[in-house]
């Protein structure tokens, strides 16, 4: 069971995150607050959480201040944000800060369980899918194109290629799912395993690599 407390000081925002959580039967809202400073309170009262999802734009306290006081005094919890924020500044310094993860709010319900989860059970960073889109597009741009892997000696499957066509064009497991005409637990798997044998670190690593190695065009 993962346990979550939520950080999001506009009440909407916060009962509709609730509502889409209280709905899996693996996750568990174990406490609400609406800035910062109650959110350590919960912590000093005992709660344990596995996860913190938070806002940046918190009255009384930032929740980059938030995130680095959490990982300050309780390392082990894990911390994502939720936030409109899409720029690098505050990507950067959430991650340099210690978050696990990074979401906008603007994710649909699909990909926000995706990366709950996925923070929980693999402990990797996790940055959602229209970010790490954008960020692929700054690498293509900047970087060379000579990665130095020997792309022959891996061995991808025609569907793993399908895989990671559709996931380069934004679209998500289920999506992928539905035009595959299999699961959504066999694509994130299919997922898992790209990311394993490229020895890559997230979505927009992945595409990157398939991208600059002619995997997928």
């Amino acid at each position: 069971m993962v346990k979550i407390i939520l950080v999001e000081d506009h009440n909407v925002v916060r009962n509709g995150i609730r509502a889409l959580l209280d709905k899996e039967d693996d996750i568990e809202v174990i406490a609400e607050a609406g800035n910062g400073k109650d959110a350590l309170q919960l912590l000093t009262d005992g709660y344990k959480p596995d996860i913190i999802i938070t806002a940046i734009n918190l009255p009384q306290m930032s929740g980059i201040e938030l995130l680095t006081r959490i990982k300050q005094a309780y390392p082990t919890i894990k911390v994502v944000i939720l936030s409109m924020l899409d720029d690098d500044k505050h990507i950067m310094q959430a991650f340099k800060a210690g978050a696990i993860g990074y979401m906008l709010k603007s994710v649909n319900a699909e990909e926000m369980l995706f990366g709950i989860r996925h923070v929980y059970s693999i402990n990797e960073r996790y940055l959602c899918n229209e970010l790490a889109l954008k960020l692929l597009e700054r690498f293509l741009q900047t970087t060379d194109h000579n990665t130095g892997v020997n792309i022959n000696a891996l061995e991808i499957s025609k569907r793993e290629v399908e895989v990671l066509a559709l996931v380069s064009e934004g679209f998500t497991n289920q999506e992928i799912a539905d035009k595959l005409f299999t699961s959504k637990r066999t694509i994130e798997s299919h997922r898992q395993n790209l990311i394993e044998k490229t020895g890559t670190r997230n979505t927009a690593a992945l595409i990157r690599y398939a991208v600059l190695n002619s995997i997928i065009r």
